[in-house]
């Protein structure tokens, strides 16, 4: 009997510990999924000047799409990403091996918030237009990428979504970088 019941706390205990963390599944690189929503969100050391970085942004700009800085107060800045095409050729593979959604332009809010000598930016609402028929309000969003199907609150373990997800983080992270910034924790 004592037998039986140390192997049951024994596997008992051995379930616990192999137990996923849900918190760990729910984080890859600079992107986060809390309550089923994806985003994107960086801290940079570095004097985060409005202006300057708002001239950054709008370099960006191009006939059909681009950057707008929405307001701008003493510590915020909020805005829209409308119909920007991120840049999937430095990673320098075929076309064919890059996600469909990717080639298609992304759509986003962002939140820039400066204390002191660092910015925290956040991406939010990040979905892709559907350039084969614009008319269809059933954009892709982040979300529906990268989360797990199942269990929304996690990131889905598929290698080309995970691949397509760093992408976008490398793009934001360049996007938003000042000369010189570098990672911040003080948020």
């Amino acid at each position: 009997m004592k037998k039986m019941l140390f192997l049951s706390v024994v596997f008992l205990f051995a379930i616990s510990i192999s137990a996923r963390d849900p918190y760990r599944d729910s984080d890859h690189g600079n992107f986060h999924l809390r309550n089923g929503k994806a985003y994107f969100e960086k801290t940079y050391n570095c004097c985060g000047d409005f202006a300057e970085l708002e001239k950054k942004l709008k370099s960006y700009n191009s006939p059909n799409g681009g950057f707008q800085v929405k307001r701008t107060g003493d510590n915020t800045m909020n805005g829209v990403m409308v119909n920007y095409n991120l840049n999937w050729n430095y990673k320098e593979m075929k076309t064919r091996k890059i996600a469909d959604f990717l080639k298609n332009p992304a759509n986003a809010t962002f939140e820039i918030k400066k204390e002191g000598e660092a910015y925290q930016v956040t991406v939010n609402n990040i979905w892709f237009t559907d350039v084969k028929k614009p008319s269809n309000k059933n954009h892709m969003t982040i979300e529906s990428i990268v989360a797990d199907r199942k269990n929304r609150v996690i990131f889905t373990k598929d290698k080309k979504a995970i691949e397509a997800l760093e992408m976008i983080d490398e793009n934001f992270t360049w996007i938003f970088q000042l000369a010189g910034s570098t990672k911040d924790s003080r948020f």
